[in-house]
């Protein structure tokens, strides 16, 4: 999914840019979509 706001990603720390692909892990937070453990992505 794209993010609607700026954010912080939770795993890097890098600011995550309106537009910018990204993917909720199980604890609720948002992170890059590469950021994200493909056995750990939600849909």
């Amino acid at each position: 999914m794209k993010a609607k706001f700026k954010t912080t990603c939770s795993e890097c720390e890098a600011p995550i840019k309106a537009g910018s692909e990204i993917s909720k892990i199980p604890s609720g937070k948002w992170v890059h979509k590469h950021c994200a453990p493909e056995s750990e992505e939600l849909p």
